[in-house]
């Protein structure tokens, strides 16, 4: 005989819990990874000169990624304006050379983010 299952209401009402509910949602509380930054994105000169550049970032995968790669780009002095173009995994970043910011700052920046930096390339690319 097959059992059948109860609707997901009456579970509720009835107090009987398969898995506990915060644990339905778990997976998706955050999406981040725990790399590091490859050594070639911060070789080369340590600052990065006036103008626009693309970062390539991987394990950015929702809205909540945007917002902390943003949050903690727009937390170094001399970079303005980062655009998070997720479904390609790039950050465009404008950079004015009055307060140049280090390649380290911008891949610590992104590694504090959660994910990894993996070039940085100058222009639109």
């Amino acid at each position: 005989m097959l059992a059948t299952i109860p609707p997901i209401g009456a579970i509720f009402r009835a107090r009987r819990f398969v898995v506990p509910f915060i644990l339905l949602f778990a997976p998706l509380a955050s999406c981040q990874t725990t790399g590091h930054s490859s050594p070639a994105a911060i070789a080369g000169p340590t600052s990065l000169a006036d103008g626009r550049y693309t970062l390539v970032v991987h394990g950015m995968s929702c809205p909540k990624c945007i917002s902390n790669v943003e949050m903690q780009l727009t937390r170094i002095q001399g970079i303005t304006h980062p655009t998070v173009d997720m479904k390609n995994g790039f950050v465009r970043i404008d950079v004015h050379s009055d307060n140049a910011p280090s390649k380290m700052a911008i891949a610590n920046a992104i590694e504090d983010s959660g994910f990894t930096l993996v070039e940085i390339r100058e222009g639109d690319q």
